[in-house]
């Protein structure tokens, strides 16, 4: 709902409270943007160290902290067993933020990830691969997942609210 109308002598509706909206139709009446184009709230990039999702305009604060906490955190490994820093993917000043985010994630997913050796399957740290390989069960087999959130068999509709 908007504000109250009523149809002048053309049919068309008016606005009652003089807000300038017309309440005759369409996604605009309704308070939306007339533009397809326009994003819909704030825009964001993924991360290529994290894979999290940043509002553009402090972006470059999360990427310094998210640097310092991957280099913190390789620093405690033994130096056989430290990842370099996930690169930053290369794009020119006119590619769209759909090219900058796909190849932030790629660039996640390749690098920043861990994979478990028995199904590939990719973790955000060692800690949870670690949870992971206890009862990882190997490829998948004849296209179904191996691995369930909730251990149940079929979709079942709603919320999984088990702590597994």
């Amino acid at each position: 709902g908007g504000a109250p109308a009523s149809l002048d002598a053309s049919g068309s509706a008016t606005d009652l409270h003089g807000l300038g909206q017309s309440s005759g139709g369409g996604a605009h009446a309704r308070g939306k943007s007339r533009g397809a184009d326009k994003p819909k709230g704030p825009t964001s990039l993924c991360c290529y160290i994290c894979g999290k999702q940043c509002l553009t305009s402090s972006f470059s604060i999360h990427e310094q902290a998210c640097i310092k906490k991957w280099e913190e955190a390789e620093a405690r490994k033994p130096p056989g067993e430290r990842k370099p820093l996930p690169r930053k993917p290369e794009l020119g000043e006119d590619a769209s933020l759909e090219d900058r985010n796909a190849a932030a994630q790629e660039a996640y997913n390749q690098e920043g990830k861990v994979h478990c050796p028995g199904c590939g399957r990719g973790f955000k740290d060692e800690g949870t691969l670690a949870k992971h390989e206890k009862g990882c069960k190997g490829p998948a087999r004849g296209g179904e997942r191996s691995h369930s959130r909730s251990g149940r068999v079929g979709g079942g509709g709603g919320l999984d609210n088990s702590l597994s």
